[in-house]
């Protein structure tokens, strides 16, 4: 498996745009959260998305792009492939 972590930008979102894109991309188990060693979760900032999978990072990519640009025109989106991750400052999520 390959992690990558996503971020999705539109330059006017609306103020159900990202509402809308989290439970789209929920839906392929692209999550705006993310999971510690320890087991506990965080939220990702606006926008950000972590996704485990086989697909290449171009697959990912173009699959993320179609699906936000039906949300809204117009989306700007970049995937990153990570080996190590490390964040600090996060708010943990209730029931990770």
């Amino acid at each position: 498996m390959v992690n990558y972590i996503i971020r999705v930008f539109y330059p006017e979102a609306n103020s159900d745009t990202f509402d809308r894109l989290n439970v789209e991309l929920a839906k392929y188990n692209i999550a705006g959260a993310i999971k510690a060693d320890d087991g506990k979760g965080y939220y990702l900032p606006l926008g950000e998305y972590c996704y485990a999978g086989n697909e290449t990072i171009n697959e990912v990519r173009d699959a993320v792009f179609r699906l936000a640009s039906v949300i809204q025109p117009e989306p700007q989106v970049l995937v990153v492939e990570v080996t190590t991750l490390a964040w600090a400052g996060f708010q943990p999520l209730e029931n990770a």
